[in-house]
């Protein structure tokens, strides 16, 4: 049996006003730690975490789901612009299928005494295996546990 192979093409453009320094912002995605904090799914364990964030540098993440499947995310950072700007590539795999690449674009603009992010991403969904509404509403959860991250960071300091 042959599997029908497709591929749809999204971009979708998310924003998010943090009250943090462009810096802070920054290390959030720039560092293992700070990374670590917030970027994951709610329903996964996390069972490899590895980032080399440097232009050429590759991060990787994998964890399993409730339903037993590994989910696999493997990025390279094409363009590093400090407390700017971040470029990366990435691809999402579902057990042993790439279900979709990405190019994906972060940049951080002061905006008062804080950072307005801005996260564009531009998709390729493979095979009905992922959809855009789905990666869409997975990045605005990702975004919206950073700035709980970031709100506790305020509140400690």
């Amino acid at each position: 049996m042959m599997t029908e192979r497709t591929v749809t093409h999204a971009t979708f453009t998310l924003r998010r006003d943090y009250p943090a320094a462009p810096s802070r912002v920054f290390a959030a995605f720039a560092t293992a730690d700070g990374k670590k904090a917030w970027f994951g799914a709610p329903d996964e364990g996390t069972e490899a975490f590895q980032l080399d964030f440097r232009v050429g540098g590759h991060e990787h993440s994998e964890g399993r789901g409730p339903n037993g499947q590994m989910y696999r995310y493997d990025a390279t950072y094409q363009d590093i612009v400090p407390n700017e700007r971040i470029v990366y590539a990435y691809d999402m795999h579902l057990d042993d299928r790439r279900i979709s690449v990405s190019l994906a674009t972060v940049e951080f603009r002061p905006e008062g005494g804080g950072t307005q992010l801005v996260l564009t991403e531009h998709g390729a969904y493979l095979d009905g295996l992922d959809n855009p509404r789905d990666r869409e509403h997975g990045t605005n959860w990702l975004l919206d546990q950073l700035g709980k991250v970031l709100e506790r960071q305020a509140a400690t300091t």
